[in-house]
Formats: C-alpha cells, structure tokens, sequence
C-alpha cells in the first residue's frame, strides 16, 4: 500500500511485518539508503524537520515501531526482540538490500542489536545520545521505571514536565521559554497515548543493557552527544568510543540529550560525513 504527496516527494505506505502486525513508513529523497529508528518518545514524523539536509542526499526511511503512531497498536506486553525482527522484515519489504541505521536514546539499543544480528545489511551505525552506559544498567533502568510509575499515576502531562528538563539542555531550555516548553508539550501529547508511550517503556526495560555488547559491532560507528547530555557524561561517551571496536565521537558542547534537534544542522552535516567516508564517496 503507497501513496504519494506532493510534499517534499513523501511516500508513504505500510509493511505487514507478521500475522498481526502492520507497520507504517515514509521515505523521502534518492540515493545511500539511511533507516531512522525513533526512539519511544517520538513518531516517525518527527524526524521531518531536522533531516531535510539528509534527504537531499540520500534515501531516508523512518517507520513507527510497533504499538507507535499509526502502526498496530499492541494488545499483548512488548517483547525486545520482536522490534528487531521487526526492522528486519521492514528491510526485506522496502527492498532495502544494506543501509545505514540512526537512532537516538534507546533506539539506539536497537540499532546495537539489529547490526550484530544482521551485520551484512548495515554499512553503519549512528547513536544520538545514546541510552547506553560503559558502566552497566543500573540508572538507566531506575530512570525508565520512575517514569513508567509517573505515566500510570499521574499521566501523559506530568510525565513531560518530568523528562522535558532532563531532555533538553540548559542552554536549550532558556533560549526558548515557556513558549518553547508549551510547544513541546503540545506536540507530546498530539502524538502519544498512555497505552502506546507504556509499551515504549516496557519494551525498553527489556533491552539487554550488557555494556560488552557494544564490542560485538562490526559496522563503523558514529556517536552524536551532547556536553550537556543528562544521561551520558563525556567520560562515559570516551568510554563507549573504546567498547566500539570502530567508532569516533562528535561532542556537541552545549547539547543536552536531544542535541541532535538543538543542533540540526551539524547532526547533518556529521551525518553525510560519515556516510560519504564509509561508502567511500567523500567530495
């Protein structure tokens, strides 16, 4: 199933991925196929006002995960590995022989995991802000549990409030105000509801969480963090470098955790650089 709009040459469709599970996509531009993975507190069409650089470059594809946006809603408890499958059959589907995988925050979990499973459709990896720790799993599960507890006893607005500070930088959050947070918060509960951004959270607290995992990446990788990022230190980003076995960092200085929407345009231009160095077409 495709249609086509005018807009920016969008196409959209879905992919029946199992019996009971369809998933919804869109793709824009032509050429290195690049996969945007959302994370669970985003949709697909979230990626369209930060990648149009990249999509005058390559072929993009963002899709909703399972229980996400417009793709089937879950009626059974999450399991990790289906999202990986998932992506999978979403390849095969799209005819997409090899591509390059972003994600950010826990989606890059599944990067992680979808190239050590699939390693010979993956020409690389990049992880905005990563939800990883060098460390081990400990605070980024008492992290996700404390806002599963705040989704179920207080609901979708108060959970924003919560996780908006921690998200954006401080930088970010005085440039734009109150005005800025509103429209944040707005568009956060335009696009979730309880029982989808629950199955996020669910699914994410079954991630394997094994910092040694990281060692098991072939693909070239390109991490994307900011100083000011609430979850992930500049030491522990050296040290997420080191457990990569081929992989450099980018330190956006004033970042916070979304530093790849505070700074667009350099996460695209980062974007093309690693994408042209690896296939070998660098200008």
């Amino acid at each position: 199933m495709t249609d086509m709009t005018v807009d920016d040459v969008l196409e959209t469709g879905t992919v029946q991925v199992s019996d009971d599970i369809r998933l919804s996509y869109e793709r824009r531009g032509s050429g290195t196929d690049i996969v945007l993975l959302n994370n669970f507190f985003v949709d697909r069409k979230s990626w369209r006002a930060y990648t149009g650089d990249l999509a005058a470059a390559a072929r993009l594809t963002a899709y909703d995960l399972r229980g996400q946006g417009e793709s089937t809603p879950l009626a059974d408890e999450p399991v990790w590995e289906e999202h990986i499958s998932d992506l999978k059959a979403l390849f095969d589907g799209l005819g997409i022989e090899k591509a390059f995988l972003v994600g950010t925050s826990f989606s890059t979990l599944l990067c992680r995991d979808f190239a050590i499973a699939h390693p010979d459709r993956v020409h690389g990896l990049v992880l905005a802000s990563p939800a990883l720790s060098p460390y081990g799993p400990q605070r980024l599960r008492r992290l996700t549990k404390s806002w599963l507890h705040t989704l179920d006893t207080s609901g979708l607005a108060v959970l924003h409030d919560q996780v908006y500070p921690l998200v954006c930088s401080d930088r970010a959050v005085e440039e734009v105000g109150t005005a800025g947070f509103l429209g944040y918060k707005q568009n956060f509960l335009g696009i979730h509801t309880v029982e989808s951004l629950r199955a996020g959270l669910l699914a994410s607290t079954k991630a394997p969480l094994d910092p040694q995992t990281l060692t098991q990446v072939r693909q070239p990788t390109l991490l994307f963090v900011g100083g000011d990022d609430f979850s992930l230190s500049l030491d522990a980003t050296e040290r997420l470098t080191k457990l990569l076995p081929d992989a450099t960092a980018v330190i956006v200085p004033h970042g916070g955790h979304a530093a790849f929407v505070e700074e667009s345009e350099w996460f695209n231009r980062e974007v093309l650089a690693f994408v042209r160095r690896v296939t070998g077409t660098d200008e």
